[in-house]
């Protein structure tokens, strides 16, 4: 991701130290980009975006953390991304982290396709950031995973929180830039953010902005650019309406938003008729708390005795309905029983079949009803003698 920040009076692109070079303040170019930064700085957390990006080749909409300051020699860079392509009807998404002393940096670019343009609704995209992973997901479904290893441990530093549209003159990654497309525009429903809890090894109390107004306490609106986007960042094209923030493209001489913000249809596909179910995949071994002496090995959970049982905090359910819930299961017996529970109230119990040894698994699954919205989930063994390595439920 190549971004600026304004350090002793000199503009530097984050990129510079690995050939680019920065320019001066926003008023050169014949494009005009947005971008927005927060005044506080925060660490561990989750990172809850809802938003509808724009389309077009050579354009990028994006949310990603920042250490203040990486850009310069000698400081170790720190940085998470969350960048979606205008680019092939915005049906692609980039997932990165970005690290190191020495330049080139060192990355871990991940690149995603959904089935569906992102730019025709509202999506929700999560980042999980914690001590020990890195999570990804988009629409309740875990896209990506980092556990562990350095583009984990070594993110140490707090960040502040941008967004930023805008168009790059990097064809190879972006798509050739056409500005025939221009207008384009970036919607943001809200973000909300929650603060990591060690204790508990979940997610507490933080805040959420609904973008009813710019708030000029927790926001910062880009006034520079950098030598491979095309535009300048120009606060004019920071707009709020609706209860929505506009992040706008334009022309020089056009900059601002006068029409009206899409709605968001409340449901993880927005308006757009080719979005899957809403769906959420939890790892088994990704719980919270744990009730007896269940054994975590090679990603799943496994010496599961009667009576014993683990938790999911936090577990945001986007719609209410009826819910297909599936378990990777394996056991040597014919005995075993569990069921799945919502702040200790039972909301149905399935048995696990033999399915031919402790290794071989097998998909089972039972439906039940959930309410949207944020909750606990348990697995509670009736009857021990199972392993499990994930759960997945899927809106139906």
């Amino acid at each position: 991701m190549f971004k600026l920040n304004r350090c002793t009076g000199v503009l530097f692109t984050l990129a510079a130290l690995v050939g680019f070079t920065a320019t001066s303040p926003a008023t050169a170019k014949p494009y005009k980009a947005a971008e927005i930064y927060s005044k506080q700085t925060y660490k561990y957390g989750r990172y809850e975006i809802r938003m509808r990006v724009a389309k077009g080749s050579g354009v990028l909409s994006t949310f990603f953390t920042y250490k203040n300051g990486s850009e310069q020699p000698g400081t170790f860079w720190e940085e998470i991304d969350i960048e979606i392509f205008g680019k092939n009807n915005a049906t692609q998404w980039q997932s990165n982290v970005i690290i190191g002393t020495n330049r080139p940096t060192t990355k871990t670019e991940g690149v995603h396709t959904t089935p569906f343009s992102m730019g025709d609704g509202y999506h929700t995209y999560v980042l999980e950031w914690t001590p020990n992973y890195i999570a990804w997901y988009v629409d309740g479904t875990q896209t990506r995973r980092i556990t562990g290893g350095q583009f984990v441990t070594s993110l140490t530093s707090a960040q502040d929180l941008r967004f930023n549209l805008w168009a790059a003159n990097i064809a190879e990654w972006v798509g050739p830039w056409n500005d025939n497309i221009l207008p384009v525009y970036q919607f943001v429903n809200y973000i909300e953010y929650k603060p990591y809890v060690a204790a508990t090894n979940s997610f507490g109390t933080g805040w959420r902005d609904d973008f009813n107004s710019f708030d000029t306490n927790r926001w910062s609106k880009a006034n520079w650019t950098f030598g491979e986007n095309l535009a300048d960042f120009d606060p004019n094209n920071v707009v709020v309406k609706n209860g929505t923030l506009v992040l706008a493209l334009t022309r020089e001489g056009q900059t601002g938003y006068s029409g009206t913000p899409p709605v968001d249809g409340g449901t993880s596909g927005g308006s757009s008729s080719s979005a899957p179910a809403a769906s959420i995949t939890i790892q088994a071994e990704s719980f919270n708390e744990v009730g007896g002496n269940v054994t975590v090995s090679g990603g799943t959970v496994g010496y599961i005795d009667a009576g014993e049982w683990f938790k999911y905090n936090n577990v945001n359910i986007p719609q209410t309905g009826t819910y297909k819930v599936e378990y990777r299961v394996a056991s040597a017996l014919t005995t075993a029983q569990f069921t799945l529970d919502r702040n200790g109230v039972g909301l149905g119990t399935i048995s696990v079949p033999n399915t031919g040894g402790w290794g071989n698994y097998q998909t089972i699954s039972h439906n039940i009803y959930l309410n949207a919205g944020v909750q606990s989930l348990a697995i509670y063994a009736n009857s021990g003698g199972f392993n499990i390595d994930w759960l997945k439920l899927t809106k139906i």
